[in-house]
C-alpha cells in the first residue's frame, strides 16, 4: 500500500512539472527577466523523461507487487498441500501398525475353533456271512465292492435261452426287469467303493487336519507372520478342494440312485398302461357278451 501510494504521488508531481515547463514563456517582455530557450528546451525534455521514467517505474512496482501476491496464494496452497500429504503419511502409519500388531499378536483365533468330529465307524451284522465284506468297505478297508454286493443279493436265475429269447429290447418286461436289476447294481456298487474311499481319505488326512487346525489357532509369533499365514490359507484352500471333490463323488452316488429309483417308478407306470392297452385290444378283438346282446359291458369294462 505504502508504495503504490508513493507511486501515485512522483506521477502527480511528474505531470505538475511537464504542465508548468509547457506553459513558461520563451521571452521577456517590458524589461522582465530574459529566459534562454535553449536550456527551457532542455528542461523540459529532461522532466518529461523523468516523467516517463517515474511512469514506468510505477508500472514496475505494481507489477512486482502482483508477483508477490501471486507468490503468496502459490504459498499457502503448498502449505495446504502438505497438511493434506501429512495426514495421509499418518494413516498409512497407523494402517501398518495394525497390520503389524495383527499379525504378530493375534490371539482371538479361538472364537473361530471348532471341533474336528471323527468319522463314526460302521457295524454290520453278519450272522451267516450274508454281509460278507460289507463292514469293512464302508470303512475304506475294503477293496472290491462289486463282490461285495453281489454276495449281499439274490443271483438272477432263470438264464437259459428259452426264458431270454424272442425277447425286445424296449418291448419286453422280462429285460427291463433285468436292466433295473443291473443298474441297481452298477450304482450301489459305485456308491460302496466312494464311501469306502472317503471315510479311508478321512482317517488318513486326520493328523495333517489336527496339525495344520493347530497351527491355524495358534496364537504365537512363529505361526503369525505375514508369509506363514498365506502359506497357512493356501494350505487349507488345497485340503478344501480336495474335501469338494470328494463331496462330488457322493453326490454323483446320490444322483445315480435316484436314477435308478426312477426306472422302478417308470417301469411300473409303463407296465400299467401297456396292460390297459392290451385289455382294451382283447375285448374288442374277442367280445364277451352273449350273442344278439348290445356291447353295454364291453364298454362297461
Amino acid at each position: 500500500m505504502r508504495k503504490e501510494a508513493y507511486t501515485a504521488r512522483w506521477l502527480a508531481l511528474a505531470g505538475g512539472l511537464l504542465a508548468f515547463a509547457s506553459a513558461m514563456p520563451a521571452n521577456a517582455q517590458f524589461g522582465g527577466v530574459v529566459l534562454d530557450p535553449t536550456q527551457s528546451a532542455h528542461a523540459v525534455i529532461q522532466i518529461s523523461n523523468e516523467g516517463k521514467a517515474l511512469v514506468n517505474q510505477a508500472t514496475s512496482i505494481a507489477q512486482g507487487s502482483q508477483a508477490n501476491l501471486t507468490l503468496s496464494q502459490q504459498l499457502i496452497q503448498d502449505i495446504q498441500m502438505a497438511g493434506t500429504a501429512l495426514k495421509i503419511y499418518n494413516q498409512s502409519i497407523t494402517t501398518y501398525n495394525t497390520i503389524f500388531n495383527n499379525l504378530k499378536y493375534f490371539n482371538s483365533k479361538q472364537i473361530w475353533r471348532t471341533a474336528e468330529n471323527a468319522l463314526m465307524a460302521s457295524s454290520v451284522q453278519n450272522q451267516y456271512g450274508e454281509t460278507s465284506g460289507l463292514q469293512a468297505q464302508l470303512n475304506g478297508q475294503g477293496q472290491n465292492a462289486s463282490t461285495v454286493w453281489k454276495l449281499m443279493n439274490l443271483a438272477v436265475s432263470g438264464t437259459s435261452s428259452s426264458f431270454w429269447g424272442n425277447q425286445i429290447v424296449g418291448a419286453s418286461d422280462r429285460l427291463s426287469t433285468l436292466a433295473h436289476i443291473e443298474a441297481m447294481d452298477a450304482a450301489s456298487t459305485q456308491c460302496l467303493a466312494a464311501v469306502g474311499a472317503y471315510n479311508q481319505s478321512r482317517t488318513t488326512n486326520l493328523a495333517p487336519n489336527t496339525a495344520l487346525d493347530t497351527s491355524i489357532y495358534d496364537t504365537t509369533t512363529a505361526t503369525n507372520s505375514e508369509v506363514e499365514q498365506l502359506n497357512l490359507l493356501n494350505v487349507a484352500g488345497s485340503q478344501r478342494m480336495q474335501e469338494q471333490k470328494a463331496q462330488g463323488q457322493l453326490q454323483a452316488c446320490i444322483a445315480a440312485q435316484n436314477a435308478v429309483s426312477n426306472m422302478d417308478k417308470r417301469n411300473a407306470a409303463s407296465l400299467t398302461i401297456n396292460d390297459a392297452a392290451y385289455k382294451l385290444t382283447q375285448q374288442s378283438s374277442n367280445p364277451t357278451y352273449a350273442g344278439n346282446e348290445s356291447t353295454t359291458w364291453t364298454t362297461y369294462f
